[in-house]
């Protein structure tokens, strides 16, 4: 089978199934060490934010897996990727005849306000029912950019933040070094409740760390992501999760 006609199929199966269609509104989304299905954000609130905050070394490169790994289970339109990155890796993203994403070119805190305004369309778009279905937005290494801020409060993000706290059907994915957050004593400090942390440790591995709502962590859980989008990766990663969601064997 090509891969396009996996994802097709993939995607039919998505359509009558409640749990699958459950499974795509997590994120991130990934196997644990046990083999099953793991969705980092199972909490449903009315105004609320999905945000993955990935920090620690490879964390770029984490990143752009979990964004092809999540491409794999929407229809070209039916979710756009949005990316805002100084980081010259994530145009290879553009490459991918399957996933619709933007990748402004951004040198420095000008061209991000640029691109903030072509994300304040989308969103615009979206308040009356247009655009996108869903909506994946990247925020990584902007805290890198010349003249940004500096002192660990993460400006930036939360300029965009301030955006989307009447959005639904947004996931954020952001990628940053914490200087000062929950882990130096300052809960207040850019991750906040019902966020998640994913730490990369090696390649195609993370350990998964929920921010409770009264600030306190749960242990690390490890998770596996399919480092290449290779069309046998893909098959064995979906049979995995129709085993896990279906009572199947796969095909």
């Amino acid at each position: 089978m090509r891969s396009d006609e996996l994802m097709v199929a993939v995607s039919k199966m998505s359509e009558n199934n409640e749990g699958f269609a459950a499974m795509r509104k997590g994120l991130p989304l990934g196997l644990d060490m046990a083999e099953q299905v793991i969705v980092a954000q199972k909490r449903e609130k009315p105004l609320t934010i999905r945000h993955t905050c990935v920090t620690g070394v490879g964390k770029g490169n984490f990143i752009r897996r979990l964004l092809i790994t999540l491409s794999c289970l929407y229809e070209k339109n039916e979710a756009c990727f949005f990316v805002l990155s100084p980081s010259v890796e994530y145009g290879e993203m553009l490459r991918l005849k399957a996933m619709d994403c933007t990748v402004p070119y951004i040198r420095n805190k000008e061209d991000l306000a640029l691109a903030v305004e072509t994300l304040k369309e989308l969103l615009r778009m979206r308040a009356y029912g247009k655009g996108y279905p869903r909506l994946f937005l990247v925020l990584d290494g902007l805290d890198e950019l010349p003249e940004s801020n500096k002192n660990g409060d993460l400006e930036e993000y939360r300029e965009i933040f301030d955006l989307l706290n009447r959005n639904d059907e947004v996931d954020v994915i952001s990628g940053a070094d914490l200087i000062h957050s929950i882990f130096s004593g300052e809960p207040g400090a850019f991750v906040g409740a019902g966020n998640c942390l994913v730490t990369t440790r090696e390649e195609g591995k993370a350990d998964v760390t929920y921010v409770q709502d009264d600030f306190s962590l749960t242990l690390p859980t490890p998770m596996r992501y399919p480092s290449e989008p290779s069309l046998v990766e893909t098959v064995i990663y979906f049979n995995s999760i129709s085993r896990e969601f279906f009572g199947g064997e796969g095909e």
